[in-house]
């Protein structure tokens, strides 16, 4: 597996100084830019997807991209970091990630530059060939998500409390998610936010955050 190449690096602080660090592993449309907005307003620095080592050294929170593919590189070189793996009905997810998809092989499409490598990288490993695909029929969908869930599942089956699953539509979801990340719910509300309604995919490149942190 190819990861960002920083991260097989040890470097004199990685062995002097054992960082940890809050990963958002679940794949693309999971829920992962309302759970981010949640942590950020939390006090977390956050980053909705990270590209290079100064991303992931300044955010305590990164989500989606790389980290749903490298997260076992992560694991390595933040061994003591913790992982949310979020879940959502799948009929909801399915209409979400298809439209995801098409959009994005519209654009590479017409130019296959457009992306980041590492977008390019993840999206192809954890959907084969979408890039190519005409359609993306709910069995397509299911069977990569499904790989993807059993893959985490044998990677956490020996450091079980490192992972939080959590279901994004139950109620308290977010004091979940708070309590996992040793946080005290504080001001916070309980519950998350619903961002990327209908068609809107990218809503975190809206928020203007003190603690927001830039992908690259």
């Amino acid at each position: 597996m190819i990861v960002l190449s920083w991260l097989a690096i040890p470097t004199i602080r990685d062995r002097l100084v054992v960082m940890s660090k809050i990963f958002i592993l679940s794949l693309p449309r999971t829920g992962t830019t309302s759970t981010c907005i949640y942590l950020l307003e939390s006090g977390y620095k956050v980053a909705h997807t990270a590209f290079n080592e100064a991303a992931f050294e300044l955010a305590e929170v990164v989500a989606d991209t790389p980290v749903f593919i490298d997260y076992a590189s992560l694991y390595s070189r933040y061994p003591n970091s913790k992982f949310i793996y979020l879940q959502r009905p799948e009929g909801d997810w399915l209409e979400s990630i298809r439209r995801l998809l098409l959009s994005m092989r519209k654009r590479w499409l017409a130019d296959s530059n457009f992306f980041e490598s590492d977008i390019k990288r993840c999206f192809l490993a954890a959907f084969p060939e979408f890039c190519s695909k005409k359609e993306f029929s709910n069995e397509y969908l299911l069977s990569c998500y499904r790989k993807h869930q059993i893959a985490v599942d044998r990677f956490f089956n020996d450091k079980p409390e490192q992972l939080l699953r959590v279901d994004i539509t139950q109620l308290g979801a977010g004091e979940k998610i708070l309590k996992f990340c040793g946080k005290a719910l504080g001001g916070s509300s309980n519950e998350l936010p619903h961002v990327n309604k209908g068609r809107r995919i990218t809503y975190w490149e809206t928020i203007e955050h003190p603690n927001k942190v830039f992908s690259k």
